[in-house]
C-alpha cells in the first residue's frame, strides 16, 4: 500500500497546503507552491518499488515456475502452533465453540482464508515466536500490514468488524529441540557434556515455554474497524498491479519476438 517514494503528498506538506488555501493572499511564488501541492495532493498512487518486486516474482512464478521461496522458524511456529492459539484466544476472551476457518474467500480482487469467522467478525490470529516478539505494552497494531490484511478478509466475508489476536504460545518439542541445536552452535559447543547440555535446555526452555504466565496477559487483541475508503484504496492498489504485471508480459514478449 505505500506508493512510490516522494510521489505521495507528506503531512507537512498537506500542512503548508492547507495553510496556503487558507490565506487571502499568496505572493507568486506561494501560488505556484500550491498549485504544485494541490497536483501532488490530487495525483493517483504509484507503485513503490516493494509493491513492483513482488509483482515480478508473482509474474517469473506465473510464466517459468521460478518461485520465491520463504522459510522461517517465525512462520512455522505460526503454522504447527495455530490450534493452540486458537484454544488460548477462545479461553481468554470467552468465545468458546469457535473453530479454524478451512473456507478460502475469493473476490475480483482479493482472495484469503481468515482465521476465524463469527456472526460479525473475522480474527486473524498471530502466534508470537517468543516473549521478546509478543507485543506486551504496544497499544496500536503493531504490523500495518495485518490491519491491510483484515480489510481484505472484512471485504470477503461482508464482515463489519476486524480483530487481529496475538497469542504468546508454548513453541512444540520439534522446534524447542531445534532452538536447543542452534544455541548450542552459537555457543560453540560441538559435543556438549550432559551438564552443557542440561543448561542450553533450561535457557531455551525458559524463552520459549509460558505456562508460568497468566493466559490473560498471554492474549493482546487489537480492533480493526472496517474502512470501505481504505478498501477501495486497495482495489485500485490491486488495479495498478495489475497494469504493471501487462507492463513486464508485453517485455517478455518483446524479448522473445
Amino acid at each position: 500500500m505505500a506508493s512510490a517514494r516522494g510521489a505521495s503528498i507528506t503531512e507537512k506538506q498537506l500542512e503548508t497546503l492547507d495553510d496556503l488555501i487558507k490565506r487571502d493572499k499568496l505572493t507568486a511564488n506561494q501560488e505556484k507552491t500550491k498549485a504544485e501541492l494541490i497536483a501532488k495532493r490530487d495525483a493517483p498512487p504509484q507503485l513503490s518499488e516493494g509493491a513492483k518486486t513482488r509483482v515480478k516474482e508473482q509474474f517469473l512464478a506465473d510464466r517459468f515456475g521460478i518461485n520465491r521461496e520463504f522459510w522461517s522458524k517465525e512462520t512455522d511456529k505460526g503454522n504447527e502452533c495455530e490450534d493452540e492459539s486458537i484454544k488460548l484466544f477462545a479461553k481468554v476472551s470467552g468465545i468458546f465453540g469457535i473453530r479454524k476457518n478451512e473456507k478460502q474467500f475469493e473476490s475480483d480482487f482479493f482472495k484469503g482464508t481468515p482465521d476465524i469467522i463469527t456472526n460479525d467478525a473475522v480474527i486473524d490470529i498471530k502466534t508470537s515466536f517468543s516473549g521478546s516478539t509478543f507485543p506486551w505494552f504496544e497499544n496500536e497494531l503493531p504490523e500495518n500490514a495485518y490491519f491491510y490484511q483484515v480489510q481484505a478478509y472484512l471485504h470477503l466475508t461482508g464482515r463489519q468488524n476486524g480483530f487481529v489476536a496475538y497469542c504468546l504460545t508454548n513453541s512444540n518439542d520439534d522446534q524447542i529441540q531445534d532452538e536447543v541445536r542452534r544455541e548450542a552452535w552459537r555457543q560453540k559447543v560441538i559435543d556438549p557434556t550432559d551438564d552443557q547440555l542440561d543448561e542450553i535446555e533450561k535457557k531455551v526452555y525458559s524463552q520459549m515455554t509460558f505456562d508460568h504466565i497468566n493466559d490473560g496477559l498471554r492474549v493482546k487483541i487489537y480492533e480493526v474497524k472496517r474502512d470501505d475508503n481504505i478498501i477501495n484504496e486497495m482495489i485500485e492498489r490491486v488495479k495498478l498491479c495489475r497494469v504493471y504485471y501487462q507492463e513486464l508480459q508485453n517485455e517478455i514478449n518483446n524479448k522473445i519476438k
